[in-house]
């Protein structure tokens, strides 16, 4: 089992990911609704914070090293088609944000990106920008 912060940065599915420094945010956006009984016609109530929506690039790279300097494992493809296989599910998945803190999402968008251009001797490795809301 992945651990925050030793072999990864945050854990979605089972499975730990490296997050690309600077990238991972956290939104509480809030929940607006009209009042149509407001004298001077409609205006907005505030119904409080909504669900929390992280955005963050994971670097899905072979020979990637953990945090103790040791390489991990896994493969660029197989950091990409564990992605890849948790976004396809139409359920909530177990998500462990970067403090350690589980929670269960809904996949909301996937980018894959190719940072350079690949040669037919190199293998690809991805950064893939991932959108998850709170379930």
């Amino acid at each position: 089992m992945p651990i925050v912060g030793q072999d990864c940065s945050i854990i979605l599915d089972g499975h730990g990911y490296f997050v690309k420094p600077g990238s991972y945010r956290v939104e509480v956006p809030k929940i607006m609704a009209a009042d149509p009984a407001a004298a001077a016609g409609p205006a907005a109530v505030d119904l409080g914070a909504g669900k929390h929506v992280w955005h963050f690039t994971v670097l899905a790279y072979t020979n990637h090293l953990n945090y103790n300097g040791t390489v991990n494992p896994i493969t660029a493809a197989v950091f990409r088609e564990r992605l890849r296989a948790s976004y396809a599910k139409a359920e909530a998945l177990p998500f462990t944000d970067r403090q350690g803190t589980a929670h269960q999402v809904h996949a909301r968008s996937l980018e894959e990106r190719l940072p350079e251009a690949v040669g037919f001797w190199e293998q690809p490795e991805w950064e893939i920008a991932l959108t998850l809301v709170e379930a």
